[in-house]
């Protein structure tokens, strides 16, 4: 697992973790909200999908993704796994890109991201999902 700092709301200090694994022979990235300290990792998960996908994915398409958000049980959340699916994402067209430069300023990066994501919807997971991604470090 990997630790991700980013700005939330307000410019606060926030972090999360996330590995990047396989399920169903697709690609999978877990954020993973162990701490209530700074902003929800629901409240930034384009934010974090497009870090991910500039930094780590560099090059994978965001449709070749699929997203998946935990919350530790100990904060007591209302839903403990959900996969996050996008009703828009593509390519950035660098010259026109407003996005590339707001998401520059919540997570700062070396590279500029190469892809979009927007319009989040949470979706249910099922138990031999939770299964599979629960081994993926």
């Amino acid at each position: 697992m990997e630790n991700l700092n980013f700005n939330g709301f307000g410019n606060t200090p926030s972090s999360c973790e996330y590995c990047v694994g396989e399920i169903n022979g697709g690609v999978a990235i877990v954020f993973y909200q162990n701490a209530s300290i700074g902003t929800s990792i629901t409240n930034m998960i384009e934010h974090l999908t497009i870090h991910v996908l500039a930094n780590r994915l560099t090059g994978t398409p965001p449709e070749n993704v699929r997203v998946f958000e935990h919350y530790n049980p100990e904060l007591k959340p209302i839903i403990e796994w959900q996969e996050v699916s996008f009703g828009s994402s593509g390519e950035i067209d660098e010259g026109k890109s407003v996005i590339g430069r707001l998401i520059e300023l919540v997570i700062p990066s070396t590279d500029s991201p190469r892809y979009y994501v927007d319009a989040p919807i949470w979706n249910p997971v099922t138990r031999d999902e939770i299964e599979i991604l629960s081994q993926i470090d």
